[in-house]
């Protein structure tokens, strides 16, 4: 399916964590699968011989970078483009490609995709606030790819985060920065952990877990691009499934050395004492705790247990979990046990194989689906045919008995011209 969707229209402007410099890369040839990349500020294109190895390889051979001016003046540069600028023309960019490359894959006679061909929009840093606008003007525009022919991959985006509530206009940079829009795509988001523009604490008044975030703006953005996935530990993977049946998988890449002790190397014989109070800076490392649904409900007023239970429903399943955690805390239950903590993790492990039950499902059901309307159509087709077929008969017959009609005078009229001369 070729796609051209409309602008939108971006209300612009920018937060701090929009402005690193990513990386991006260039291909030689088109391949029918091919991954669209959306490179940083700063990297608007760049030769991919610099990049090979970008998220472990599994891209290799399929490159191709998207242009954009990738500018966030005043910040690079007082006579740059602004964010928002940048942006809306990287909209229309990455807007362009994406038809193309659409276009380019393999199609059986009724346009069925063949050998499981498909796009991949990458998002690098900055690159991803494009990503997201694109995905945001789909939705609003009505034009929605098959789910099986394009996925996306956002690598430190920064509109990701905890801290990311509520969508505010920034007028120096043009943007406006808000949370990614829901859709029924499958996303995978790759964040450097301790990465202060993409990962910035929970809690903004830990300053050393700030002071490591920032150190990680300058060691951790950049390598985790080059991350092999297959890596990171199964622990710091989940799997939200939204509302509209798209599945998000987020990888959150470990450090293997504090930011902190890297940029400040003798610092290296406290590191572990320096984790344990920069981790309370997220609250992705609050101690677990235990407590029945049964009774949080039991012990609420029953409009508060109705408006949880709404929450549940409209929510992804990671976020829910974070909501009951933080409502258990302020019970203040006790940790749980070894025991109810691997049963978590298995109930995880469930949620995820759930989540690709479900996908499978949802594939099969979209498969089933254009099955049934392209029978549809071309029984339509077979009827549009026969009505036709019977509408030229019916224009034959018709010529012939006007044919008929005409002839018939003229037959009688010289049969009386021939009675009055023999007479």
């Amino acid at each position: 399916m070729s796609t051209t969707f409309r602008k939108a229209g971006v209300v612009c402007g920018t937060a701090f964590a929009s402005i690193a410099i990513a990386l991006t890369m260039a291909a030689g040839g088109w391949a029918s699968s091919s991954s669209l990349v959306v490179g940083g500020i700063g990297a608007g294109s760049l030769d991919p011989r610099l990049y090979n190895g970008l998220l472990g390889g599994t891209l290799e051979g399929q490159i191709y970078s998207v242009e954009w001016p990738a500018e966030a003046g005043p910040m690079t540069g007082k006579d740059d483009l602004t964010l928002g600028a940048s942006i809306n023309i990287g909209i229309d960019s990455l807007t362009q490609e994406i038809s193309d490359a659409l276009a380019r894959l393999s199609r059986d006679s009724d346009g069925n995709v063949l050998n499981g061909e498909q796009v991949t929009v990458v998002g690098l840093s900055a690159g991803s606030l494009v990503v997201n606008e694109v995905l945001r003007n789909m939705v609003l525009a009505g034009e929605l790819t098959d789910p099986d022919e394009i996925s996306f991959i956002v690598v430190e985006d920064s509109s990701r985060q905890e801290l990311i509530k509520d969508a505010t206009y920034n007028s120096r940079f043009d943007y406006t920065y808000r949370l990614p829009p829901v859709t029924r795509y499958d996303v995978v988001a790759v964040t450097g952990e301790y990465d202060g523009l993409a990962d910035m604490p929970d809690r903004w008044w830990n300053f050393l877990a700030v002071a490591n975030a920032m150190a990680g703006a300058i060691v951790v953005h950049v390598p985790v691009m080059f991350a092999d996935l297959d890596e990171v530990p199964e622990e710091n993977i989940t799997v939200d499934v939204n509302i509209k049946g798209g599945t998000t998988t987020h990888y959150l890449v470990p450090a293997k050395v504090l930011p902190l002790v890297q940029v400040l190397p003798f610092l290296k014989s406290q590191e572990a004492a320096l984790k344990a109070k920069i981790d309370k800076g997220y609250k992705r490392n609050d101690p677990v705790t235990t407590a029945s649904a049964t009774s949080l409900v039991a012990e609420a007023p029953t409009a508060a247990a109705e408006t949880v239970t709404l929450d549940v429903e409209a929510t992804p399943v990671s976020a829910t979990a974070d909501a009951a955690a933080d409502a258990v805390s302020a019970t203040e239950a006790e940790p749980v046990t070894k025991t109810e903590a691997a049963t978590r993790r298995e109930a995880r492990a469930e949620a995820r194989a759930e989540a690709k039950e479900a996908r499978a499902e949802a594939k099969a059901a979209r498969a089933e689906a254009r099955e049934a309307a392209k029978a549809e159509a071309a029984e339509a087709r077979a009827a549009a045919k026969a009505e036709r077929a019977a509408a030229r008969e019916a224009r034959k017959a018709a010529r012939a008995d006007a044919d008929s009609d005409v002839d018939s005078p003229a037959d009688e009229t010289g049969s009386s011209d021939a009675a009055g001369a023999s007479e």
